[in-house]
């Protein structure tokens, strides 16, 4: 694994959460969920991806 320094990370963490806010933007303007439902939403798909990387930054920023 690289290690990477704090800011580093923060700054993707930043990141993460700019594009977590725009796929709930996104999300709540999807006309396909109507059909299939949030589970079938490809920004839900795509929100649930975000949120794991978000959980894997934080996780490696409280064993720095």
């Amino acid at each position: 694994m690289v290690k990477r320094s704090k800011e580093s990370l923060k700054l993707e963490k930043s990141r993460v959460n700019q594009l977590l806010d725009e796929e709930n933007r996104n999300c709540n303007k999807c006309k396909d969920k109507k059909g299939l439902g949030c589970e079938g939403c490809f920004h839900d798909k795509r929100k649930k991806a975000l949120q794991k990387k978000k959980e894997e930054i934080l996780q490696i920023i409280a064993t720095q």
